[in-house]
């Protein structure tokens, strides 16, 4: 009976000593598929198996195509320039405008215009990403007359401008908006874990099948040699709205597409703002008027908001700063 143990202790031992020399498989790499979409790199990503997961891109990619032809600035037969040429009139849009516009508006209020979504006269004005010269101040107070987001009107009938030549720019939230339909598009078709970046914009569900948690880098502002690592806070979007994206130098300053709806101007108070939320277009918006409100202001308004965290930088003399939420604070490192 004592041997028949022994034996049997010994072949456990054995066995627990070869599964830990056996290394165990390396997880499947995930599935991936580039796109241009939106004016912009779309990335996604799916977990799974590739074979089952090849024919499920398409539900992503139509998201959006679907918002660059009900949204786009730049399309005649768009929802977006309906409204601009029936200004005065109310038109009925589709549930999705609706609902860009209605956050939109949402958001202008809370920060006071620091996002503006008739900001359009301004952005067709300084023309990026193929600007190359700074228009005249005359031409941006012109433009700048054209922006209030109080003349959009969304209620129970439709949508209208109340002024004549205000021009919409939902590129701060249709962007974000499409990743979030594309995920749920996703994870109604089964897909268990995967990423959307876009331009930017980032939005993951499920676990990665190596057990991590999710990790992101935050591109440096003025090395893209390096990087900023933050752990997972929790929240599953993250947007980044930075100088460094689309710009022209002349006369020894920067200009950025990044413009400050109150003067027209590019927004000067960060080279940088993150920020996390619950959803890509809340994060997409908030980025953006974190970027123009500035450290102080814009830390503060993030800080009232639940379920929302950012993350800023300034340039000084001595080189960069950060700043951020409460909880962002000592979550994030330097990497080469």
């Amino acid at each position: 009976m004592v041997a028949t143990v022994k034996r049997a202790l010994f072949a456990l031992v054995t066995l627990l000593v070869v599964l830990w020399l056996v290394p165990s498989p390396e997880p499947r790499p995930p599935v991936r598929e580039d796109r241009l979409a939106l004016g912009t790199l779309v990335t996604v990503k799916l977990y799974g198996d590739a074979d089952s997961l090849a024919s499920l891109f398409p539900l992503a990619f139509a998201q959006f195509d679907r918002a660059d032809s009900l949204m786009s600035r730049y399309r005649d037969d768009s929802e977006v320039a309906a409204i601009e040429r029936a200004a005065g009139q109310v038109v009925v849009t589709s549930p999705a405008v609706r609902a860009v516009l209605e956050r939109s508006l949402h958001w202008a209020r809370a920060c006071e215009g620091a996002f503006d979504p008739t900001v359009g006269a301004l952005t067709r004005l300084w023309n990026f990403p193929d600007a190359a010269a700074a228009p005249d101040s005359a031409s941006v107070d012109s433009a700048l007359a054209l922006v209030d987001y109080r003349a959009l009107v969304v209620n129970e009938r439709g949508v209208h401008l109340a002024r004549t030549g205000v021009r919409l720019d939902l590129g701060a939230a249709a962007k974000g908006y499409a990743v979030d339909q594309a995920v749920e598009a996703l994870r109604s078709g089964g897909v268990q874990s995967g990423l959307i970046e876009a331009g930017g914009d980032i939005r993951y569900w499920g676990e990665k099948p190596d057990g991590h948690l999710w990790r992101f880098g935050i591109q440096h502002p003025r090395d893209p040699n390096r990087y900023f690592e933050v752990e997972d806070i929790g929240l599953a979007a993250i947007a980044t709205s930075g100088d460094y994206q689309q710009y022209f130098s002349e006369g020894g300053q920067r200009y950025h597409h990044i413009l400050d709806p109150q003067s027209g101007w590019p927004a000067r108070r960060l080279i940088s703002a993150t920020v996390w939320a619950e959803t890509a277009m809340d994060a997409d918006i908030l980025s953006t008027a974190v970027f123009v409100l500035g450290a102080e202001r814009g830390l503060e308004l993030i800080e009232e908001l639940p379920r929302v965290e950012a993350l800023v930088f300034t340039e000084t003399a001595g080189g960069l700063e950060s700043k951020a939420t409460s909880g962002v604070q000592g979550r994030f490192r330097f990497v080469d």
